[in-house]
């Protein structure tokens, strides 16, 4: 990377040279029987140099031929795509403890799935799906105002699920850690007692009703406050929040983090994508709204310091603002607890549609995969072709409880949530 800096910085104003490798080891089980074995290993360059306020960008998953990616990213300059703005400067950044060196191949990985697979097929009658995952991640950032940045995390996956019989919907938790870890029993166990509780399918009637979505389902409604923190939709308008640093969005219940240095959990970075130191970001704390997140590009277009959110797909694309580390805070009752206090109501325990909706203005219309139905704070069966809909920003403020107790889930770190009225429709 040092060589393609030299001869980059003869083209260029500025520079920037983004370099990632990753490998993965992964196993999965679909109906208790072993189906996939599969290793990879990727690795990449990406280039960009800043020209008279110009930007090129250019990229190749194979450093041999460095004059060459130069002359791309330098011809890409014609396209007049504007530049980020100033490079960050080099700063001493945190030690993060992110890497533990695994133990054992893929034979590891196959042992703890069949664990698994006993585990719960002894104890439900549903279709038995799970897998486990484990990889590393090494990044390092090169500018030509002396950012040199490197950092190694290692991390392991792992997801459990059994699924109702001719469908795709079940009940499922994930596990992500630094290290391989067992999948804790407890959770094994809610899987299955969840799902045996829930295996008659009922009706249940349609109109205004106690929702508890748990965090595998709680993702969708945590998209669109994303989305609308994001500084890039800020600065074209389109996002309801702008303006309102300070404002009362959400129930006083909710508090929502962005933590790229909490080492605890598993990618924790000291800098992002672009080089920019990170930082632990509240987004929103008692449910005031405190902070957009940005890139650099979007921290010059909206005037603001940058808060290192600055993250790419791959080596194929430039950062955008990225949130990779969300955390919604826990409350202070069990899930057992948020039952007895919904009474009668309907749990989401996971969705389909999640990008249904006017997801900028808080929208969502989401199919239940599966809704569990709950009487007298019991679940006693499975609701067929339901969902809720709704707005974020008028349902999050009718927080009922919050679990104490975060998960493991898409997009991040969720406790479960007790919302009341929200409109609820069933097949009848």
């Amino acid at each position: 990377m040092e060589r393609l800096m030299e001869i980059a910085r003869r083209h260029a104003d500025a520079v920037t040279v983004y370099g990632e490798s990753a490998t993965q080891d992964e196993v999965g089980f679909e109906n208790g029987r072993l189906k996939t074995v599969d290793s990879g290993m990727i690795s990449g360059t990406a280039l960009t140099l800043v020209k008279d306020g110009k930007q090129g960008f250019a990229y190749t998953r194979n450093l041999i031929d460095r004059e060459g990616l130069v002359r791309d990213a330098v011809a890409a300059l014609a396209g007049g795509v504007e530049a980020a703005g100033d490079l960050p400067a080099p700063v001493r950044l945190p030690v993060l403890d992110t890497a533990v060196e695994p133990t054992g191949g893929n034979a590891v990985l196959a042992e703890e799935c069949r664990r698994m697979t006993d585990y719960l097929s002894s104890r439900a009658r549903g279709q038995v799906n799970l897998m486990s995952s484990r990889g590393t991640n090494e990044v390092r950032v090169l500018t030509s105002s002396g950012v040199d940045a490197c950092t190694r995390a290692t991390n392991y996956f792992a997801m459990a699920g059994v699924l109702y019989p001719g469908s795709y919907s079940g009940i499922r938790r994930m596990l992500s850690a630094k290290a391989f870890a067992p999948f804790p029993e407890a959770e094994l166990q809610f899987i299955a007692d969840t799902y045996n509780a829930s295996a008659k399918e009922v009706k249940a009637p349609s109109g205004r009703a106690r929702v508890l979505f748990l965090a595998d389902a709680l993702f969708a409604l945590a998209w669109r406050l994303v989305e609308a923190t994001e500084a890039k939709n800020v600065y074209e308008k389109v996002s309801p929040l702008a303006g309102r640093i300070g404002a009362q969005v959400l129930s006083e219940k909710l508090t929502v983090t962005d933590e790229p240095l909490n080492d605890s959990l598993p990618g924790a970075r000291a800098f992002d994508d672009e080089g920019t130191p990170c930082r632990n970001l509240k987004l929103f704390e008692r449910g005031v709204l405190g902070n957009f997140f940005n890139d650099r590009f979007y921290a010059r277009k909206t005037g603001a310091e940058p808060t290192g959110h600055g993250y790419r797909g791959d080596v194929t694309s430039r950062p955008l603002p990225s949130l990779q580390h969300l955390t919604m805070a826990p409350g202070e009752h069990s899930l057992a607890d948020l039952l007895k206090l919904m009474g009668r109501g309907v749990v989401a325990a996971g969705v389909m549609g999640a990008h249904s909706g006017n997801r900028l203005n808080g929208d969502y219309s989401l199919g239940l995969s599966p809704g569990l139905w709950v009487e007298d704070g019991a679940i006693v069966g499975v609701v067929k072709d339901a969902m809720v809909a709704g707005n974020v920003y008028e349902d999050l403020k009718n927080v009922v409880a919050v679990e104490d107790t975060v998960h493991d889930a898409p997009m991040g770190r969720f406790p479960a949530l007790l919302l009341d009225n929200v409109s609820f429709t069933a097949r009848g």
